[in-house]
């Protein structure tokens, strides 16, 4: 039987929930979509996706850089590819990002053919 990989998705934007969403399931991958950072914890204690996809969110004294450097310390997790989605941002910002630990960071409006190209080598590489 095959193992089902999924995504995690983190945005409580809806067109681009629907857009992330549309993009895995063509890359053949089940999407476990959460709007808060605190509910992509929660799943994250108990699962290990294929992929993690987060927003530019802050919440409570977490952020994404806050969550994606949390991420990377944990055994299980830390060699699951994230992706940090931007709005314009500054260098300071795109530095605390990097320095989280993300594997990529896109900014918005997402390229579609360069964004599928950057999903496929990442899924192709963390079979």
């Amino acid at each position: 039987m095959e193992e089902i990989r999924e995504a995690l998705t983190i945005t409580p934007n809806a067109t681009l929930k629907a857009y992330l969403d549309m993009v895995f399931e063509d890359a053949g991958l089940k999407v476990h979509s959460v709007e808060t950072l605190k509910e992509g914890l929660g799943y994250l204690k108990k699962n290990s996706p294929a992929i993690i996809v987060l927003d530019d969110l802050h919440e409570n004294g977490l952020d994404s850089a806050g969550f994606i450097w949390r991420v990377k310390r944990v055994k299980r997790l830390k060699h699951v590819p994230t992706i940090q989605i931007i709005h314009k941002t500054s260098e300071r910002q795109r530095l605390t990002i990097e320095i989280s630990g993300a594997d990529h960071i896109v900014e918005l409006p997402i390229k579609n053919s360069r964004f599928r190209k950057l999903i496929a080598d990442l899924l192709s590489f963390s079979r």
